[in-house]
């Protein structure tokens, strides 16, 4: 579904996405932001079209809660390009729904139908328990789960941003410095750069992502290690005030869906040079082909070129 102006739809639209959500209310749409929760408001419905996801574990979970909350005779529709995995998808579908296996091409995608039959239906899929959060051994004790990219592991550019934090963040600031994490998924940039703070409130970190995943996780992080700051939902930023910001870091994704979208870091930058007050700084990582001092240019007074290494490079900018 194509979200333009003079859409007609009568449904309900659920996305895990901020930004699809705030375009889809734009129009008119009925629309909730949410981590694939079809229970949330307790209803049944006849109809589930689903685009499926790039993790297994996230379609496995909305196959799963189909069984849930479809009437009898109720469909669940699945699309996909063959490179999202449809096929198996549908394979999956049509067992746990007790139903035959129906797939259809369309151009470049498929659609996969399948009619829920309740005396039929066949074993939950395994989706790593997705609605529940925890601790994976790589985080250290950080929280996280299924539906973020990266939820399992430390992202080695972030890593490498990180390690820099020390030389950059300005801790020695008279009074609060107000920091932001854009793209923050389950927080691992903004709880580095809180446990360089002597104390607690010299650092007010605003930690902001697309995702719902994330933004669960994130909060869970800043509830549990009493981070001062706060985690909201937005597309690159876009819900922070200008100017408000005297430090941002951003490990900006490059995927959107199933496709690079060479416009996502674009779009981080753009919101990074309005959030910062002037004389503010960003530390940016990226993969080492994303051209950024093209894009960064008229947007920053200062660009440096702080590490490239593992295929990434961190990048210092200035108001």
């Amino acid at each position: 579904m194509l979200l333009v102006p003079g859409i007609q739809f009568t449904g309900k639209l659920l996305s895990n996405r901020w930004d699809i959500v705030h375009a889809a209310e734009a129009l008119g749409i009925a629309a909730q932001f949410n981590d694939f929760d079809l229970t949330t408001n307790g209803e049944k419905y006849s109809r589930i079209v689903y685009p499926v996801s790039k993790e297994k574990a996230a379609v496995h979970h909305v196959i799963n809660s189909a069984v849930e909350t479809l009437l009898a005779g109720g469909e669940l529709l699945l699309l996909g390009a063959k490179s999202s995995g449809i096929k198996t998808y549908a394979q999956k579908a049509a067992a746990r729904l007790g139903c035959a296996k129906q797939l259809q091409k369309h151009g470049n995608d498929y659609l996969s139908v399948n009619r829920f039959d309740e005396t039929k239906a066949g074993a939950t899929l395994d989706d790593s328990d997705y609605t529940n959060l925890r601790q994976p051994d790589a985080l250290g004790g950080l929280w996280s789960k299924p539906g973020l990219f990266g939820w399992n592991k430390i992202d080695v550019g972030s890593a490498l941003l990180a390690s820099l934090l020390p030389k950059f963040l300005p801790t020695e600031k008279n009074g609060e410095v107000r920091i932001v994490d854009l793209g923050c998924g389950y927080g691992y940039l903004s709880v580095q750069a809180a446990d360089l703070a002597t104390a607690p409130e010299q650092l007010h970190i605003r930690a902001s992502d697309n995702n719902a995943a994330a933004i669960l996780a994130c909060r869970e992080n800043f509830q549990a290690l009493n981070i001062h700051g706060s985690v909201s939902a937005g597309d690159a930023g876009s819900e922070i005030e200008s100017g408000s910001a005297d430090f941002l870091i951003c490990n900006p994704p490059f995927h959107q869906g199933f496709q690079v979208e060479g416009d996502l870091t674009d779009r981080f930058l753009q919101q990074a040079a309005r959030i910062l007050k002037a004389k503010g700084l960003a530390l940016f990582v990226v993969n080492e082909f994303i051209p950024v001092s093209r894009k960064a240019e008229g947007l920053f007074q200062q660009l440096q070129l702080l590490s490239r290494e593992k295929g990434f490079c961190v990048y210092l900018l200035g108001k």
